[in-house]
């Protein structure tokens, strides 16, 4: 078993690609959720390849890739997952709600 570190952003990145690949690899009926699950896919793996970056690069980018999404698919578990990566990397970096 290995062990996670939450408070390493390039390690969370890592972990938020290979959960949205696996969510598109896993949809098959749905043809509009699979489009945005495959362009959801290629902006967090094209963020991945640009590794290492700092911690509050990686949020500012995470912040674009998920306002870039159709509203139609806002509360998509993979979207949320998007969110709940930047809130995280908001409390790592002190941007998060209670650290001002």
């Amino acid at each position: 078993m290995s062990i996670i570190d939450w408070s390493d952003p390039e390690e969370m990145l890592g972990l938020l690609v290979d959960s949205v690949r696996d969510e598109l690899m896993e949809e098959r009926s749905d043809r509009e959720r699979a489009k945005f699950l495959r362009s959801l896919s290629d902006a967090l793996e094209a963020l991945a390849l640009q590794s290492p970056l700092p911690p509050g690069r990686i949020l500012a980018r995470l912040r674009i890739v998920a306002a870039a999404r159709p509203p139609a698919f806002r509360e998509d578990p993979a979207l949320v997952h998007v969110r709940d990566c930047i809130s995280e990397l908001e409390r790592i970096v002190g941007e998060g709600p209670g650290t001002q």
